[in-house]
This record gives structure tokens, sequence and C-alpha cells, in this order.
């Protein structure tokens, strides 16, 4: 990863990161952002490897400013701050659909946590994507 260390904070880096930075001007669709955090690979980190296609991992969880657990989520492998490497030192790429169909009920959500383009959901927003938000095929 040390190729990656120098990327500017600032500088998007996918689509989601292009939404994320549009997503606080006046004019913004927070629809877009949700859609495309669901339809983007994320990243998780783990102090576990993958074993195989059914194994188990237990992702970082943090505390938010009121002591609330939330999943760290990251919009690239870049954006993972060397701080949370040392906890977790394993990242995994996963579907942003996949996040919000198994984070469960009381389990807020960080993405890019302390980086420009980062914002939290809390579990009842997450619950609300769940709703509201069905693949494709489950319509």
């Amino acid at each position: 990863m040390t190729e990656q260390q120098g990327i500017d904070d600032t500088n998007p880096l996918n689509d989601l990161e292009e939404k994320l930075a549009t997503g606080g001007q006046p004019d913004a669709n927070p629809v877009d952002v949700i859609l495309s955090f669901l339809n983007s690979e994320v990243y998780i980190i783990s102090s576990d490897t993958v074993e195989g296609i059914d194994s188990q991992v237990e992702p970082l969880v943090l505390a938010n400013a009121d002591g609330d657990p939330v999943l760290a989520v990251f919009s690239h492998p870049s954006r993972v701050d060397q701080q949370y490497l040392e906890a977790a030192p394993n990242v995994l790429g996963t579907q942003g659909a996949a996040i919000i169909a198994n984070i469960g009920d009381e389990l807020g959500m960080v993405i890019n946590p302390g980086a420009a383009y980062g914002f939290e959901i809390n579990p009842e927003g997450v619950a609300n994507i769940r709703r509201d938000f069905k693949r494709a095929d489950e319509q």
C-alpha cells in the first residue's frame, strides 16, 4: 500500500467518491449517493483473513461522537488510515449492497472515517436504505 499513501485526500478516486463530493451541494440528490454506494465495491477492514467463500469475518467497528457503534467502510483501499490498519490489517472488498443487507439493526455505518469524502448513517438510516432500495431482481 505504500504507493497509495501519497494520494490526495480531496481528489475523488471513483464514482462513489464523486457522488460523495457533490453530496453536500444544494442541488445534490442523496439518492444518487445511496445508489452509488449500493452498486460500488467498498472496503471493510478486519483482523480476520478470508479463508474461503463461506468464511466469516469480524469487521472493524468504531465508536462515533456519541459513543454509538458504527461499522467502518471505505470507498477505496487508500482511504484506510494507518491507525485502523494497525488494529485490522486485512482490507476486504465487497458490494455496498452486501454491507447494507448484513449490517444488522443496531449498527450504524461510517464511510471513510476522518477523510474528506465521507458520512455517517445511523442504524435507522441503514434500515431505511434496506427498506427503500431493493435490487432490481428483487422487485
